[in-house]
């Protein structure tokens, strides 16, 4: 529209108006484009929504962490939050505690979802990667016995031990063998032991190469490969000063596997 037709708009509709400057017309504008609308409304209120799901996740998620009872959410801690609320914001806090879930059932809904999505992540990330095992054994307080299962692995350049799970076994620690089960259980076992031996000789007799535990030492290597990346390797000054930090970490830096990669295949297998 002409400037002409605005003024014109202008005198004949809102007349009170002419006479108005610039600064005033801009106020306007802010005061419509922030004006609120039904979309704003629901993204508010969902906005609302997530923020008290995340709580009531973390909430949990901190619960577990103590391995405190599940009932602790609305017998203590919504309370408290609510004291806290009154006290030292003196404000009520009455709507706002009472849109964060806590109850008994909830809190152990949201852990072992949580538990899931944890061991379902990590049993997908270990089918990427080289891991390592380890098995142990714990006693409960009524003598009953646990499974333990480790893994060590790798991840964004640091060492990582997890519990992969944990099973009841059947008897407890204070189960009685007769005699002839201890003879049959202990020539299992040394057969198991010999099985061991012959299967990982391997492992038994591997050695570790010097170069490993400082690859900027005085270290003779046959393998022409390895020696070329050795003599790269130490002549990086950058790297010696990486080094102080341990030769793990010195091994598990990004650029390690790119720039040396024979020397990774082998350094990563220890």
């Amino acid at each position: 529209m002409k400037p002409s037709k605005l003024q014109d708009y202008l005198r004949r509709c809102h007349p009170d108006e002419t006479e108005k400057d610039l600064k005033y017309f801009q106020t306007l504008k802010d005061k419509f484009q922030k004006r609120p609308t039904r979309d704003r409304m629901f993204a508010s209120m969902s906005q609302r929504n997530d923020d008290d799901l995340r709580a009531s996740y973390n909430i949990s998620l901190l619960i577990a962490k103590a391995g405190i009872p599940h009932t602790i959410g609305e017998k203590l801690i919504l309370p408290a939050l609510e004291e806290v609320s009154k006290t030292v914001l003196h404000k009520p806090a009455s709507d706002i505690i009472k849109r964060i879930p806590l109850n008994k059932n909830t809190v152990e809904r949201r852990i072992d979802e949580m538990s899931s999505d944890i061991e379902s992540f990590l049993c997908n990330y270990l089918q990427t990667i080289h891991f390592s095992i380890q098995l142990d054994e714990s006693t409960l307080p009524d003598n009953a016995a646990l499974l333990l299962a480790y893994v060590c692995f790798i991840m964004n350049q640091e060492i990582y031990e997890e519990l992969l799970f944990a099973r009841t076994l059947i008897t407890d620690t204070k189960d009685k063998l007769p005699g002839r089960r201890r003879f049959n259980l202990r020539s299992t076992l040394d057969a198991l032991y010999s099985d061991f031996e012959s299967r990982f000789e391997d492992i038994l007799t591997m050695v570790i190469p010097p170069w490993i535990i400082n690859p900027f030492g005085d270290i003779e290597e046959t393998n022409v490969i390895i020696q070329e990346e050795l003599t790269e390797l130490s002549t990086n000054e950058e790297l010696k000063v990486q080094f102080k930090n341990g030769y793990q970490q010195f091994w598990l830096q990004k650029n390690i596997p790119v720039t040396y990669p024979v020397l990774w295949n082998i350094a990563r297998k220890f």
